[in-house]
């Protein structure tokens, strides 16, 4: 190309305009081996589709988006040849990385919503309970920011499991968690704030070292949760919950608050601990902890094999 006429600052904006121009023209070569695949896996080539789909992320660098419809359109090729078990992998690859991930409503069949709705079934309890542990290692530092947004996440993909179908004791008693938890980081946050502005810094309070346990000290048997796959948990035979009275319920309801219950049971289905981790009231807390204590269960089941478990239980005031 011949310039003239144009001083430094012409030559300048010619040279970005080119810039641009090429960075423009390397996004379009990178979307239209994607739009030939469609168009090929569209006229039912889908041999010829998935060749197309492998040279385009092969060499990497290829943008997430790009590549995340790549992947979408492999596991309906390999669907459409009758290689469900590779589709079906695909498909976990990519609810794996995005567990909220919606499928292309253009080329999207019944039957291949019905493949990744059965993949997004199978892997949701794993995928809940991974995203729950990640947070906990949050709340065990207390890095509240770090652990807020996974539990939130959790709790969307619950309530996507309970639409699904895919809603058990397990993940109930999950739910309770993840939910106690997130009330937890808000009264926090809250309590900060007002102690913050009662004092007029904004000074870090310390935070309480944690004793360490002892030197010899023989620790606890492990205790299952939620959070752990393969346990099947406790059944109820006897949990009674203490009645309130009147005047107890009126200030219950007038808290607008609920209450969480930590119990342990033990290998025989007993309650040996009973913690209130939030609490509904104090004195219908201490009613509630101490009632426990008698409450019986079917064992949590690990292997064939009885465990100890932690539940949590919902203190609510109708």
């Amino acid at each position: 190309m011949i310039v003239t006429g144009l001083g430094e600052r012409g030559m300048k904006a010619v040279a970005i305009v080119g810039t641009t121009v090429l960075m423009l023209a390397a996004g379009l070569s990178a979307q239209d081996p994607l739009r030939d695949a469609k168009d090929l896996y569209a006229s039912a080539a889908y041999e010829d589709a998935l060749s197309s789909l492998t040279k385009l992320t092969s060499g990497g660098g290829t943008a997430p988006d790009v590549e995340r419809q790549a992947d979408e359109y492999r596991s309906f090729c390999l669907f459409a040849l009758g290689r469900t078990a590779e589709a079906e992998s695909v498909a976990e690859s990519i609810i794996k990385k995005d567990p909220f991930a919606q499928l292309d409503a253009a080329d999207a069949s019944p039957r291949l919503e019905a493949m990744f709705t059965g993949v997004r079934k199978r892997l949701l309890p794993s995928l809940i309970r991974d995203r729950f542990r990640t947070a906990k290692s949050g709340l065990d530092r207390k890095d509240y920011p770090t652990a807020e947004p996974h539990l939130k996440q959790a709790r969307l993909m619950i309530a996507d499991a309970e639409k699904l179908g895919v809603h058990d004791e397990a993940l109930a008693d999950l739910g309770v968690l993840v939910d106690g938890f997130l009330d937890m980081i808000r009264l926090t946050s809250e309590q900060r704030s007002s102690t913050l502005a009662a004092a007029g810094s904004d000074a870090t309070a310390p935070v309480a070292a944690s004793t360490p346990a002892p030197r010899g000290a023989a620790m606890p048997p492990r205790a299952y949760s939620a959070a752990d796959e393969g346990v099947i948990p406790p059944t109820a035979i006897d949990q009674r919950m203490p009645a309130m009275n009147p005047v107890m319920a009126r200030i219950a309801q007038s808290s607008h608050k609920n209450g969480i219950l930590d119990i342990v049971i033990n290998e025989s289905g007993d309650v040996v601990d009973a913690i209130v981790r939030q609490s509904l009231m104090p004195t219908f807390d201490a009613l509630v902890a101490s009632n426990a204590r008698h409450w019986k269960y079917r064992p949590a089941m690990k292997d064939g094999t009885p465990v100890r478990y932690v539940k949590t239980i919902a203190l609510v005031v109708p």
